[in-house]
């Protein structure tokens, strides 16, 4: 986390102090006292563990709450274990060939978020993000979906476009804050390398907030 702050006033710093621009210098204060406060408050020890019961149940009232029209949809949570990745959607392959009422995706639940888990609205935020992937996944052909899979994996910037509109998708439903706690809680799992690839591929916390 401390790194986190380290960057932001790197980059930053020179708009803290804008004298000509008052709106700039309040919203990256705004931002610099959120990473500050998250910084100040982390625990070395993770908030309590969860079940993989009580993940399921978070994730069918996000569903609810935010994607009615995925209700007759079948997402499935399926495990793993993993030091760069902690949440990911797919659809299932193999029913990608049959009908598309049919289809299956799997939210993939890496346990190590069960065992440190994100508080509450930093969960929230990140299953939104998780679930617009799958609103997207059944509205595309079986084609369109295959397509999509090798551009992701073979570009880069293709990977981040989609992954940044994905982000503001979460962000017009207002949950700003929840989605930076949640990057401010992956980056501190992270190893240099895969800590500079998530901020280039996802929105960071400062952008975040200052959306």
């Amino acid at each position: 986390m401390g790194v986190e702050i380290a960057f932001f006033f790197k980059v930053h710093l020179f708009k803290l102090y804008s004298p000509n621009n008052l709106e700039v210098c309040l919203k990256y204060s705004l931002v610099l006292l959120f990473l500050i406060v998250t910084h100040v408050h982390a625990s070395p020890n993770c908030l309590p563990e969860i079940s993989i019961d009580d993940f399921k149940t978070r994730l069918q009232n996000v569903r609810e709450e935010f994607f009615p029209e995925l209700a007759q949809e079948t997402i499935e949570v399926v495990t793993f274990r993993s030091d760069a990745y902690f949440l990911q959607a797919q659809p299932e392959a193999k029913s990608l060939f049959g009908k598309k009422v049919k289809r299956k995706y799997n939210i993939r639940l890496n346990l190590k978020l069960l065992e440190c888990p994100p508080d509450k609205e930093s969960l929230e935020a990140i299953l939104v993000h998780e679930l617009e992937h799958v609103k997207d996944y059944t509205g595309w052909s079986a084609k369109k979906i295959i397509s999509h899979g090798i551009k992701y994996v073979k570009s880069l910037q293709f990977q981040t476009d989609y992954e940044h509109a994905t982000d503001r998708k979460v962000l017009e439903k207002r949950l700003n804050i929840g989605l930076a706690g949640y990057r401010v809680w992956v980056y501190d799992k992270l190893d240099p390398k895969n800590y500079e690839k998530k901020r280039f591929i996802y929105l960071t916390p400062e952008e975040i907030l200052g959306h």
